[in-house]
């Protein structure tokens, strides 16, 4: 019994603030959208992926050199973002990106279990991140021999047309305002709920008083 009692007071301080519980989470939506659109630079991501490996006749030296290759897929990626590398790749676009700028654009990851190399590039501008990214594939499989104990490095695929926009995210920002007002709304209907004592109407008299209401007085101006 006590629980329904205290259901019904809920549903009854959700009712009173019905509007509040709307309107909060409308604002923070528009906030997140307009947020999206003026405060985040849009960005573009394009991808391109190099495999790294060591020609060999003798089958089961090369199945040898494969796992090796694996082992060694984590020292690939440092090298494919190392300074050295970066600086090649900058004065292949004639500088229009310095190897710091470049440096936060370029991600490499390997694949599980493979010797292949994904290569990402984040950018303002969609063009130009395929161009990095197909520039930077280029100068790995160029650079990488010179470094390491290998004389194949093949290019899967290039970035052409590969590039999608990852950034601003607005169903994620408009979702974060709806969350945020739900919550800010939360917040102040239990404040007014808690510093707000006032007896307000004849529901609220019969629900602190616990007695009935006989009548009431009409207010006039």
């Amino acid at each position: 019994m006590e629980n329904s009692v205290d259901l019904i007071k809920i549903w009854k301080i959700i009712k009173r603030n019905f509007n509040l519980i709307i309107i909060l989470p409308i604002v923070g939506l528009i906030i997140g959208l307009l947020c999206s659109l003026i405060l985040v630079q849009p960005k573009f991501q394009a991808s391109t992926q190099v495999i790294v490996n060591e020609k060999e006749s003798d089958s089961t030296m090369q199945a040898q050199q494969v796992q090796s290759n694996i082992q060694l897929v984590n020292t690939y990626a440092e090298i494919a973002t190392s300074p050295r590398m970066l600086e090649e790749v900058s004065k292949e676009l004639d500088n229009k990106y310095s190897a710091k700028e470049l440096s936060s654009m370029i991600s490499a990851t390997s694949e599980t279990e493979s010797q292949i190399l994904n290569i990402a590039v984040e950018s303002p501008n969609k063009n130009d991140s395929e161009k990095i990214a197909n520039v930077f594939s280029k100068v790995f499989s160029d650079e990488t021999p010179k470094i390491m104990n290998i004389d194949n490095v093949s290019i899967l695929s290039k970035a052409d047309d590969t590039a999608t926009q990852t950034e601003p995210k607005m169903l994620v920002n408009a979702l974060l305002g709806i969350v945020i007002g739900l919550m800010v709304a939360a917040v102040v209907i239990v404040l007014r709920e808690i510093f707000d004592t006032r007896i307000k109407n004849e529901q609220d008299v019969q629900d602190e008083l616990d007695i009935p209401v006989l009548g009431s007085i009409q207010k006039f101006k």
